[in-house]
């Protein structure tokens, strides 16, 4: 085996052997909201995150890791940690979370953040404005349209799907941006990149935006530029 080969093969066994979800884990450091609640006291806000590994429907995806890492073995010991996306939303294929990919559709939301949504707003009373998830695609499979990225639920909690799939894509370059590129610089294909904006104000929702991000440049200097679709204003 020849030097390249062998540092490649080296390199496959290394990633083999690592933990990868120990070091996105570690990654994310205090930032990981999986099973946990971040709180911003300034804006009075508090993010709280849902099941990690999630995909949607009615079991447990990856559960000898949710067991490892979070002790949780089932959904009604999943519900009990979390407050994320809910079930219950629709069961059409272009719904929030419709099944889009087998006849006949069906819901395929997550079953323990919709009993423990409803469990905490029967409870406590505490508000919750907005749940955010990301596992159903915008795109419906088979090319038959556009999922409904927004529903409404019970006691002014509004549901968001953040999946625009893919995130990034290759994009024409702005003549803009071509005129400010260093003379000489070696230019990166300009891309487009998409994030999903809502705006609250007093505990409540006021504007849902998709926000593409034009991103173009050098290796020593990039630029960006936003262009923001309102989906939704309340």
């Amino acid at each position: 085996m020849t030097g390249p080969l062998r540092k490649i093969q080296k390199l496959y066994n290394f990633f083999r052997k690592v933990d990868r979800v120990r070091l996105q884990l570690a990654s994310l450091g205090e930032q990981h909201v999986g099973y946990k609640c971040l709180d911003f006291p300034t804006i009075r806000l508090s993010v709280v995150g849902g099941r990690p590994f999630s995909c949607g429907g009615d079991r447990l995806f990856r559960p000898k890791l949710l067991s490892k890492w979070y002790g949780v073995n089932d959904m009604a010991g999943s519900a009990k940690k979390i407050y994320d996306a809910a079930a219950g939303l629709g069961s059409r294929m272009d719904d929030i979370c419709g099944r889009d990919w087998v006849p006949g559709a069906g819901d395929h939301g997550d079953p323990d953040p919709e009993r423990a949504i409803t469990d905490l707003q029967r409870e406590t009373g505490v508000s919750i404005p907005l749940v955010v998830f990301g596992h159903m695609h915008k795109s419906l499979a088979y090319r038959r349209g556009l999922r409904k990225m927004i529903a409404f639920g019970a006691n002014h909690t509004i549901y968001l799907n953040g999946a625009v799939v893919p995130r990034v894509r290759y994009a024409q370059a702005t003549p803009s941006f071509e005129q400010n590129q260093p003379e000489g610089s070696v230019s990166a294909a300009p891309t487009s990149r998409a994030f999903t904006i809502a705006d609250l104000s007093e505990g409540r929702v006021e504007k849902i935006s998709e926000v593409w991000v034009l991103v173009s440049g050098s290796r020593r200097r990039s630029s960006c530029i936003s262009i923001r679709e309102s989906i939704c204003e309340m």
